[in-house]
């Protein structure tokens, strides 16, 4: 009875962020795997146009992750187009350029990218820079991001899109988030043998669709293993969680598109099982699904915000074997371009959904869980992970209710924490780290040291691929130690 929305959704959203009409595109010759381009980024003494904005357009960089999502690329041909657009335009879609260039990736109409109408429409102009991406990717797998966004743009200064993967990077992440359904993330238990500490796991993603976990000894994770070696292919959203209660913590991955399945490969300590259809018809593409334990049973259950005009909530309960059937739970909450998660907010047991304006207002609001639906939303914080900053829930003082923090993802990189009291969450500037969660960095949260409190934790990624842990004294986290080397590459999901 919901599969209509995707289609309404997608084509609605489009049409609202170019403001423009789609129109017939006209692709790339694909026998030239360098056609069309040549020409001079907006960075470079543009002619046309008197600067470019300092940041990105959030309206652009929606649609662009979308296209590149409904076409299916791959993670480096994604990062492509936003090391292309950042460097071209700050991601904004100008009507200006050096000689004839228009738009977001400055495609120029004399060098066969399309009409200015068709250019100036941000989905027609993504489609362009991914056909031609996906055409060029497999003849040169060994090109980086970077160079993959040159053999499509033919810059002038090849070196400029390499060196924006920091900015494309978390763009991207923001993105993730604006767009919804696919990868928003807020945080999920993530305690693989069931020693009390949470670990870390790694979803390669695309063909290969690996699973890597590094267990937590308190102090560090130790090697990267293969837990699976086939789940959460392409561009599911995978997320973890206890969903048959034996206190480890398993896999789930959500696969949107025609089929929108859910699969769950359970652990038993030292690997996971089989990949098996829990669901057949959850999460719909563009909607936000999240894990937590909505009734307090101790298992973990399923949860989608469809982030429409309508803005429900779904829920499927856990029975230890399958998720039940999806029913409403609220009718008016996460709204599109909002990022919504699940945490236990009041410590009851039952955990409640959050959600993060973001944007100038910046305020949080909660829904409370009795059970067996979600309570109005009530406004718990009035400013809180303002713009693109990264929301996280999680209980970071131990006293049983979940908190939020927020990455600010900028040159400052601090982060900073508002307490639940169990009707509200208190603090506004109370920062807990002032330099932890770089641009390009993922930030995530868990027990990792196993002493009740949540701690914060960031993948570097880019060719360091380190991870780095601030553990929780409760007020604050403290330094920022590595604990793993090599960990989380450059297009995989960590958690």
């Amino acid at each position: 009875m919901r599969k209509w929305r995707r289609g309404a959704l997608v084509s609605a959203m489009v049409m609202t962020l170019t403001g423009l009409s789609l129109a017939p595109a006209v692709a790339a010759p694909e026998s030239d795997p360098l056609a069309p381009g040549d020409h001079v980024p907006l960075s470079v003494s543009p002619r046309a146009c008197s600067g470019i904005p300092a940041d990105r357009d959030p309206n652009v960089t929606k649609v662009v992750y979308q296209v590149g999502l409904d076409r299916n690329v791959s993670p480096k041909a994604m990062l492509a187009a936003f090391e292309a657009g950042w460097v071209e335009s700050h991601m904004n879609n100008l009507n200006c350029g050096d000689k004839d260039s228009l738009g977001v990736f400055q495609q120029r109409p004399s060098q066969g990218w399309g009409t200015p109408e068709q250019i100036m429409n941000v989905s027609y102009a993504a489609t362009q820079f991914f056909v031609q991406a996906q055409h060029n990717d497999p003849l040169h797998p060994e090109y980086t991001a970077g160079q993959l966004a040159q053999s499509v743009q033919r810059s002038c200064c090849p070196d400029r899109y390499d060196q924006a993967q920091a900015k494309a990077q978390s763009m991207l992440d923001e993105a993730r988030g604006l767009v919804g359904g696919f990868k928003s993330f807020t945080g999920s238990p993530a305690d693989f043998n069931g020693d009390g500490k949470d670990d870390i796991v790694a979803f390669t993603q695309g063909t290969l669709a690996d699973a890597y976990v590094a267990l937590s000894n308190g102090s560090s994770f130790g090697p990267g293993l293969k837990w699976h070696d086939f789940f959460a292919p392409g561009s599911e959203t995978p997320l973890t969680g206890d969903f048959n209660g034996d206190g480890k913590d398993d896999i789930v991955t959500f696969t949107h598109g025609s089929l929108n399945d859910v699969y769950v490969a359970l652990s038993n300590g030292s690997s996971f099982g089989p990949g098996l259809k829990w669901h057949d018809f959850f999460a719909l593409s563009g909607e936000v699904p999240a894990v937590g334990d909505v009734n307090g049973d101790g298992l973990d259950d399923i949860v989608t915000f469809t982030r429409n005009s309508l803005a429900d909530v779904y829920v499927a309960l856990s029975n230890g074997s399958s998720f039940g059937a999806s029913a409403k739970w609220q009718d008016y909450f996460g709204l599109g371009g909002e990022y919504p998660g699940v945490g236990d907010v009041n410590g009851d047991g039952k955990a409640d959904i959050v959600t993060f304006t973001q944007g100038t207002l910046a305020d949080a609001y909660v829904a409370l869980s009795d059970g067996a639906s979600f309570g109005p939303g009530v406004k718990w914080h009035d400013f809180f992970a303002p713009g693109g900053e990264q929301p996280r829930i999680g209980d970071f003082d131990g006293d049983g209710r979940a908190d939020i923090a927020t990455f600010t993802m900028n040159d400052a990189a601090d982060v900073y924490v508002a307490i639940s009291t169990g009707s509200s969450f208190a603090g506004t500037t109370v920062k807990w780290q002032d330099f932890f969660g770089l641009a390009g960095e993922f930030p995530y949260t868990g027990d990792f040291n196993g002493d009740g409190k949540d701690d914060a934790v960031t993948f570097t990624r880019g060719s360091l691929n380190d991870v780095f842990v601030g553990l929780s004294t409760g007020t604050g986290f403290v330094g920022g130690a590595k604990w793993h080397d090599f960990f989380g590459l450059n297009g995989e999901i960590t958690l």
